[in-house]
């Protein structure tokens, strides 16, 4: 019996363009994803909201009434969206106060001091400073507000809502 040798075949080469190719296409997948992304947020409704000046805004009081908590505060915003809002209502949310047992529910009605509701407008780049009462439903465990300031959300006549104005986590203490 005779014993007859396969062929050999050369060894392929490589390509360097297959890696390069799989690399684009996903980036071109990211890319469009993100893009996707940011349309649905859009229509679900979020839309820009001014800027809070955390270093000009404070915790000023507390009081109970009842079944309910009224939290005071001064609150510095400054419209950077490029266009006038007109006609917004705020809301607040009041993690710490809730977290400790001093409120029912993490979340806060907000109005103007003096006023029972309060629909806020600013222009384009103006910053305005408004004297907030944040009440929440009081659940009597602890003895008083931590004094932290909310995050703040802003809330169109459309419904939708705009980004949180962001406040430093530190802890704020009463101003006078």
């Amino acid at each position: 019996m005779e014993q007859t040798a396969l062929p050999v075949e050369a060894p392929k080469k490589k390509s360097v363009w297959l890696p390069i190719a799989v690399v684009l296409g996903i980036a071109a997948l990211v890319v469009v994803l993100l893009a996707l992304g940011t349309r649905a947020v859009r229509k679900n409704g979020t839309q820009p909201a001014p800027v809070m000046l955390a270093q000009q805004c404070h915790y000023s009081m507390y009081e109970e009434r009842s079944d309910e908590v009224l939290l005071t505060y001064s609150v510095t915003l400054r419209n950077d969206t490029g266009k006038d809002l007109t006609g917004f209502a705020m809301r607040g949310v009041l993690q710490t106060d809730y977290k400790n047992g001093y409120i029912l529910s993490p979340d806060a009605k907000v109005r103007m001091w003096g006023e029972q509701n309060s629909t806020f407008s600013m222009a384009a780049g103006e910053t305005k400073t408004y004297d907030l009462i944040l009440t929440a439903k009081f659940h009597r465990t602890q003895r008083s507000a931590s004094g932290e300031l909310p995050q703040l959300f802003a809330v169109y006549p459309d419904g939708s809502e705009g980004f949180t104005f962001s406040f430093p986590p530190a802890r704020i203490l009463f101003s006078g």
